[in-house]
C-alpha cells in the first residue's frame, strides 16, 4: 500500500481570441488557440517542504543570515518563507502536542535568517558563532532567551542574551514583551516599552 500526494496546478489561458486588422478596407481576423498548460508537480508535501527548508538555509547562508541581503533576495526569502508556511503540517505550534506532551516550538533554536538589523548587528559590532533562542512554553509565562557572542574592538569576545516572556495571543502568534538584558556577567532590567 503505497500513498503518495499529487499537487496537479493547471493555467487556464485556453482558446483566447487573437484578432488582427488588416490595413485594408476589409476586416480579416485570425484566431490563435493556445492550449492549457499543464505544471505536473508530483513531488509529496514532505518532500517540496524539505526543498524549500534547504533553499530558506541556503540562501540564509549566501546573505549571512540576512546581514548582506539584497532587496531582491529579501523578497525572496519572504516568498520562500510564504511557501512553506502554506505546507506547514504543524497547525498550532503553541498548543501542546500530544505525542510528546509539550508544544512543538519548545526547544534551543539556531537563528539562521532575520530582518532584523539590531539581531544581525548591522553597523555595530559582529556576531560571531550562533545566535540561538531558547523558548519554553512550560514556564509561567511563557519565555524566550536569545544568546549570543559579540566581538568588541576586533578581540574582545563578550556573551550577550535577552531574556522575555511570551505571551501566546492564539496557537500560532505571540506577544514579546522583553525582561532583562544581559553583557558579559552583567545584567539589567529591560525598558517598559521594549517588545517585540
Amino acid at each position: 500500500f503505497i500513498a503518495f500526494t499529487c499537487l496537479l496546478r493547471q493555467q487556464i489561458s485556453a482558446f483566447s481570441p487573437v484578432s488582427t486588422f488588416s490595413s485594408s478596407s476589409t476586416l480579416s481576423a485570425r484566431f490563435a488557440f493556445q492550449f492549457p498548460t499543464l505544471d505536473l508537480n508530483f513531488k509529496s508535501k514532505n518532500a517540496k517542504r524539505s526543498e524549500l527548508k534547504q533553499e530558506i538555509l541556503t540562501l540564509a547562508s549566501d546573505t549571512n543570515r540576512g546581514l548582506t541581503a539584497t532587496k531582491e533576495e529579501k523578497r525572496e526569502m519572504v516568498d520562500l518563507f510564504e511557501q512553506l508556511e502554506a505546507l506547514n503540517p504543524t497547525s498550532n505550534p503553541l498548543i501542546i502536542d500530544d505525542k510528546n506532551n509539550k508544544p512543538s516550538v519548545n526547544g534551543d533554536w539556531s537563528l539562521d535568517y532575520t530582518t532584523s538589523d539590531s539581531i544581525l548587528g548591522k553597523g555595530e559590532s559582529p556576531r560571531i558563532g550562533p545566535i540561538i533562542q531558547a523558548i519554553d512554553t512550560t514556564t509561567v509565562p511563557p519565555s524566550a532567551k536569545n544568546s549570543e557572542v559579540v566581538k568588541y574592538f576586533g578581540f574582545l569576545d563578550v556573551p550577550r542574551a535577552v531574556e522575555a516572556e511570551l505571551s501566546p495571543v492564539d496557537g500560532k502568534l505571540t506577544n514579546v514583551q522583553f525582561k532583562r538584558f544581559i553583557l558579559g556577567p552583567i545584567g539589567f532590567k529591560a525598558p517598559g516599552n521594549f517588545e517585540g
